[in-house]
């Protein structure tokens, strides 16, 4: 009997840290609570800090819970890019929707970065964000490779997932009215630099790149 009761406790506490991902993601930091974490999970109002004692443990399962969200997600809208797109400026967007999956908003800077910079006052949270970097930066070389043909190397990867939240908090800072666009131009310049080229669309790309069978980008990787 204990078992089985311990068995619905773990269940109970996996569905609230689940609904608190969803709501951090969703709404950002200042929406994980336990009351909001236990109703979204479809739990008694007053029971969130039976499972979760302290606001501390509840928000880590959070950006835990948020950060597996996110890197499975970010795989997902990888795999759905492909050529064609009109600019590196579209490529750019396309960037950020997989590194920002599920949901890519105007709020990202509320919603999703902030976390981000509370991390640096909790070791806890900084190592949960750690590990999952190495996931996005594969992710983003897919919907880069699936986009442009190319991938970027290792140190121009982080170099990319430096310039999309950086952006993204200067254009903030700035009042920026699109901030999106405004990030992704900087985001464009940056692939710009590091010799990424748009791909034409699957049925029109050309069999070599510009150049001849043997050009290839000096940063960038082609495949």
């Amino acid at each position: 009997m204990r078992e089985i009761k311990q068995h619905r406790s773990q269940a109970k506490q996996e569905l609230m840290a689940a609904a608190a991902a969803r709501l951090l993601i969703d709404e950002g930091p200042s929406a994980v609570t336990h009351r909001r974490a236990a109703e979204a999970a479809g739990l008694a109002a007053g029971s969130g800090n039976y499972y979760f004692p302290s606001k501390k443990e509840l928000f880590r399962a959070a950006v835990a819970g948020a950060e597996d969200l996110r890197s499975e997600s970010a795989l997902k809208v990888a795999r759905d890019c492909h050529g064609g797109e009109e600019s590196l400026t579209s490529v750019a967007l396309r960037l950020m929707a997989i590194y920002f999956a599920p949901k890519l908003g105007s709020n990202v800077v509320t919603a999703r970065l902030n976390p981000i910079l509370e991390a640096g006052h909790d070791p806890e949270l900084q190592e949960i964000i750690r590990n999952h970097q190495p996931l996005l930066a594969g992710a983003l070389n897919i919907g880069l490779e699936r986009m442009t043909g190319q991938t970027l190397a290792s140190n121009d990867m982080k170099l990319l997932m430096q310039t999309i939240g950086a952006s993204l908090l200067y254009g903030f800072a700035l009042g920026e009215d699109d901030l999106l666009g405004y990030s992704a131009r900087s985001i464009a310049r940056i692939l710009d630099l590091l010799d990424v080229r748009v791909a034409a669309a699957p049925d029109h790309r050309p069999a070599c790149p510009a150049g001849g069978p043997e050009a290839q980008p000096s940063t960038a990787q082609a495949r």
